[in-house]
Order: C-alpha cells, then sequence, then structure tokens
C-alpha cells in the first residue's frame, strides 16, 4: 500500500469514527441512531488494515500505547489479559535500563549475577525467567512485585521509576471508544442542540436538581470499570477513578440524556483536609468526558472536561449539571476555578480562551489587581466588538484563581482554607515541638486531641487529621458542642463514604474560622 494514501483513508476512517460516536451520543431519533450503532457494530473489520495509521484513536482493532500507572496496569492486565503487553520495542529506545534496578529487588540472591551482567539486558533476562510461563512478561513482573512484603504505596514506586511503556491491542475490545455504551433506561433524541451558556449560570445551578442515587457497589464498580476504560484510551491517568471508591458512587439525571456518576476516593488514599471526587459524564450512554471536584466547607474546586469528540455537543449543560449536584447534594455555596484552568502555566487554557468563557458564567478573580485588570479588558473588549484578549493579556488575567458565589458572598470578601498553608503549619509544629520526630509527634498529639475531644489514643493516632485539630493553640477552652463537631470532623473523614466528612465540615464553623486565620 502506498503510505501517504494508508495516511489519508485512516484519516478518513478517523474522521467517519468521530461522526458516528457524536451521532450515538446525541441522535436526532431512532432511526439515526440505529444506522450508527450498525455502522460502529462493523468498524473494527474497516479499521483493521489501517492499525498503525490509527494507533491511540480508540478504535476497535487498533492499538493503544502508554506507559501507565501501577495501579492501571494491575487493572489493565487483570481485565484485558493478554491483549495488555510490555510495549519491548518502545522501552528498548530508552537509555537506561530502569527495570533492571526493579527486578532486582523481586529475585533470588544468588540470580543478581546474571541480572548484573551488562550483556542481559532486562527484557532478554524476563524472557528468560517467564519461561515455560503462560503469563505475559506485564502479568509476571506484577506478580512478582507482588510477592515481596513491600506494601501498596512502595511497590507502586518501583514499578513507575521502571517506566515501562505498554501495549493494550483493542482487537475485540468491548471497552474500546467504538463499542463503549453503558444500558439506557430511555434514549434522549436532540431536536436541536443546546450549545449556548445560559443567561444566569448562578440561577440556573440554583434550580431545584434531581435525585442523587447511591449505586449498590457492584454496579458501581461497573462504573468505575467504564470510567478507567474511559480514560486510558485518551492519555489520562485521574487518581481518584484510579483508585475509585465502590462504596462510594453515585448516579445523578442532569437531564436531555446526561447522566453524571460521582466517584469517591478509596479510603487509604483520601487527603487530609479536602473531599476529593471524580465524576464520569455519560450521555444516551456514551461516555462524553469527566469531571473533578475538590470539596472543603462549602467551597468546591470543579472543572470538567468534555472529550474532544463530543465539545460541539451540549458542554454548557453538562456545566450547569455538574455544579448543580455539588451544590444541592453535597452542599457547597462557593465554587472556584483554579488559575492552572485558565492557562497559569497551562498553554491549552490560553489557546482555549479559558478565562472568558468562566468570566461570563459569572465567575470573577479572587486576586484585587487581576479582578480591575478584567473588569478594563472586558469594558475594551465591549467598545470593540470582534476583538480579542492577546495571549499575554489572558497570562496576566490567568495568575488569579475565579469565583463563582452562590450564597452571594463577593470575591473581594472570599477567605478559603490554604490546605498549603495547614500543611506547613503541621510541619513547623513537629519540628518545633519534636524536633522534627515524627512517631513521638503522632502519639503526643493524639494523647493531647483524644483527651480533648473524647476520642481514645489508639483512635485517635489512627486519624489522619488528629495532627490539624493539634494546631488549635486553645482547643481546651472551645465550648464542648464545638469540640464535638470537630469530634465528628476527625472521624467522618475515615468514614465507609467520604460525604459524611463533607457534611460534618459544613457544622464546623468555628474550625473553618481557625484554619483560613492560619497564617
Amino acid at each position: 500500500m502506498h503510505p501517504s494514501r494508508d495516511t489519508a483513508r485512516g484519516e478518513a476512517l478517523l474522521a467517519r469514527h468521530e461522526q458516528l460516536c457524536f451521532t450515538r451520543a446525541f441522535p436526532r431519533n431512532a432511526a439515526e441512531l440505529e444506522r450508527a450503532l450498525r455502522e460502529l457494530q462493523g468498524f473494527e473489520r474497516r479499521a483493521r488494515p489501517f492499525r498503525d495509521e490509527l494507533e491511540n484513536t480508540g478504535i476497535a482493532g487498533s492499538v493503544y500505547r502508554y506507559p501507565y500507572n501501577h495501579r492501571m496496569a494491575r487493572w489493565l492486565a487483570a481485565r484485558y489479559g493478554p491483549a495488555v503487553e510490555i510495549d519491548w520495542a518502545a522501552y528498548k529506545r530508552h537509555r537506561w535500563d530502569d527495570l533492571a534496578a526493579m527486578l532486582s529487588l523481586c529475585t533470588a540472591w544468588a540470580e543478581s549475577e546474571g541480572l548484573d551482567d551488562d550483556d542481559v539486558p532486562s527484557w532478554d533476562w524476563v524472557e528468560r525467567a517467564r519461561r515455560g510461563s503462560r503469563k505475559t512478561a506485564l502479568r509476571w513482573i506484577l506478580d512478582a512485585l507482588a510477592r515481596r512484603p513491600l506494601g501498596e504505596p512502595l511497590a507502586s514506586h518501583l514499578y513507575e521509576s521502571a517506566n515501562l511503556p505498554l501495549v493494550w491491542d483493542l482487537a475485540g475490545c468491548r471497552d474500546s471508544v467504538t463499542h463503549a455504551r453503558l444500558p439506557v433506561r430511555r434514549v434522549f433524541y436532540h431536536r436541536a442542540l443546546i450549545r449556548e451558556r445560559p443567561d444566569d449560570f448562578a440561577a440556573a445551578v440554583r434550580q431545584p436538581a434531581r435525585p442523587l442515587t447511591r449505586l449498590a457497589p457492584a454496579r458501581a464498580l461497573r462504573i468505575i470499570d467504564a470510567a478507567r476504560a474511559a480514560l486510558s484510551q485518551r492519555e489520562r491517568e485521574f487518581h481518584v477513578i484510579v483508585h475509585g471508591n465502590p462504596e462510594e458512587v453515585y448516579r445523578f439525571d442532569a437531564g436531555r440524556g446526561l447522566e453524571i456518576y460521582v466517584i469517591g476516593l478509596w479510603r487509604p488514599l483520601r487527603l487530609t483536609l479536602e473531599a476529593d471526587y471524580g465524576a464520569l459524564l455519560v450521555k444516551n450512554g456514551v461516555p462524553v468526558g469527566y469531571g473533578y471536584a475538590a470539596l472543603l466547607f462549602d467551597r468546591a474546586d470543579i472543572a470538567i472536561n468534555i472529550f474532544p469528540t463530543y465539545r460541539a455537543g451540549e458542554s454548557p449543560h453538562a456545566f450547569v449539571g455538574f455544579a448543580a449536584l455539588f451544590h444541592h447534594h453535597f452542599g457547597q455555596r462557593k465554587l472556584v476555578m483554579r488559575r492552572y484552568q485558565l492557562g497559569f502555566r497551562n498553554p491549552e487554557g490560553i489557546e482555549a480562551g479559558s478565562f472568558w468563557f468562566y468570566y461570563k458564567l459569572g465567575f470573577r478573580p479572587v486576586d484585587a489587581a487581576v479582578r480591575a485588570e478584567a473588569e478594563a479588558e472586558a469594558a475594551r473588549l465591549r467598545r470593540r466588538p470582534g476583538t480579542r484578549s492577546g495571549p499575554a493579556t489572558l497570562r496576566r488575567l490567568a495568575r488569579s484563581d475565579l469565583l463563582l458565589s452562590l450564597d452571594g458572598t463577593p470575591a473581594e470578601r472570599f477567605r478559603e482554607v490554604e490546605v498549603k498553608r495547614v500543611g506547613l503549619a503541621v510541619t513547623r509544629m513537629i519540628e518545633r515541638r519534636f524536633a522534627g520526630d515524627r512517631g513521638r509527634a503522632l502519639a503526643a498529639l493524639a494523647r493531647k486531641v483524644g483527651g480533648l475531644l473524647g476520642i481514645p489514643q489508639a483512635r485517635a493516632e489512627a486519624l489522619r487529621m488528629t495532627p490539624v485539630a493539634a494546631l488549635v493553640p486553645d482547643l481546651a477552652r472551645w465550648p464542648v458542642e464545638d469540640r464535638k463537631r470537630l469530634a465528628a470532623v476527625l472521624k467522618a473523614k475515615e468514614a465507609r463514604r467520604e460525604i459524611e466528612y463533607v457534611r460534618a465540615m459544613r457544622r464546623a464553623p468555628r474550625f473553618e474560622r481557625f484554619l483560613a486565620g492560619l497564617r
């Protein structure tokens, strides 16, 4: 075949695939949907001759190459078996043989003479070691690592230090982008698409919302798997979804065929202060994007990312639904867009003009100087219709986070708890009071905090927020009710579902005021 002709045909196939996937998510009628589903069903046969041209598209019959992290590598190997393997051709192009160092910790000491020899590269050694095994090289390495008494964090660190590129063969894969579709109760057909932003975004978010339903663990795990599969074919490893908690997955019907599945974080990896949530956005059963929310007291950092295939759809409607579910069901009254999303050290945000998208929704800069510049620039643009802000201006505007307050708090009065300050304050306390001895510090702080909050010392030592509570200098003088609320916060952080912690934090205003005042 002619290379340039193959490239052109591959590009044409990809464009057709994108069109069919969009139609499957946003069909105008049943006949159109049926035609799209039928064509997608047979798409792998058409794509197979162009595997090289369609690499990393997620199309059934193509391959996907990516250096997945340890948790995702384990999940892929368990779910897809021999379809996922180490991409040795890519690994051999690495400057260093990093895998050899990891393997040295997984072998018998007497094997080191062979493994350490320069004439025996790691890929050759692995093939010798697994000779006679039916496992893939990836599965063999993962199992060898799992047999060592290392614990999850260290095992992950060692695996990821090897920088292993993987290759995933999507032939016959029902989770490929081509075939990924969750069951739907009823398809929503679109007479027209809602592409415009609402006139009043805050008012749209405040509108009464539909219920939030927690899923049974078995169904929740299927949603987590669908989210992992969708993101893993788009070069995304979102930690909340990679480490999703099947005990805490919720379904929210946002209307117009859009379902938002909210996923909590696996308990051992929860953050100290914020409650992290991921989300899978599903339109008529088709994964069309994902979202993120970090909650603390009544503040939510939120963001959604619609996959490129579906950005011509109803993105504003999805963002309204995403914000509404956290406002109504988690109690968040202040929505924050972090500056990275706007373009701070993020060229994609500058190219997309993200600042003005959120500004037009009602978000305003928290920083006073940036707020003044934004007002001046907005006035200039109104005077000169059709003009745009240049990259330099957008970079200056992206220096500040943005706030949309659903309770009427103006940006100039917004004070938030800065988690960085809290973490540094704990480090300072351990250094000054315990000379950096963290074991002694945690025991002493648990004894003190546990005594004041009515929590047994052994339990207090296991609560990740105990050192944060120990920062309060006058905790002994707090009213009994405030101390009870703080105790509830510390315990709720370890609950099966982190929504209990979100609710407990909202009932602890004295603790919020203290943390917000840390300097």
